[in-house]
């Protein structure tokens, strides 16, 4: 049964045909599990002290904001459809470039080219936007190269 609490009244009542013993407290014990193990992963990614990780860092940030304000700009002068397919053209393109460096960062290590795998989300941008009414391909594909200019923004100023 659960409990409610009434606090004009001040009083407990019991609601009919509720169990305590099946409360969505204990379901939750897999959600809070999931966010305590993202958590984790994103402290991990954050802390790291490495320099090529502090790099990763900055350019997908540069890359997010780049994608954030053109997303936003398209948006009000072209229309929101447009805004909202550069944007997630962008978040693939984080996406694709994450891959791209996780690849990177393993040459030498465990491998000795780079993976192959990260040629798949432009495909799969394009297959999405394809299908999907509420995506347009060509702004998709835009902000999906939003990486780049943040990349030689980035390189340009150092």
């Amino acid at each position: 049964m659960f409990t409610s609490v009434d606090s004009n009244r001040k009083t407990i009542e019991h609601l009919p045909g509720k169990n305590v013993l099946n409360s969505p407290a204990k379901d939750n014990s897999f959600i809070n599990r999931l966010k305590s193990v993202i958590a984790i992963q994103f402290q991990k990614f954050f802390s790291k002290n490495d320099e090529y990780s502090k790099l990763q860092i900055k350019i997908f940030c540069i890359t997010f904001i780049f994608a954030i304000l053109l997303a936003f700009i398209t948006g009000i002068i072209i229309g929101n459809t447009f805004g909202f397919s550069v944007f997630i053209g962008a978040i693939a393109g984080i996406f694709y470039l994450r891959l791209l460096a996780k690849s990177i960062g393993k040459i030498g290590k465990e491998s000795t080219r780079v993976s192959q795998l990260q040629l798949l989300v432009p495909v799969c941008l394009f297959i999405f936007a394809s299908k999907l009414g509420s995506l347009d391909i060509f702004p998709a594909m835009i902000g999906f190269f939003i990486y780049k200019p943040s990349l030689i923004y980035y390189f340009s100023r150092s």
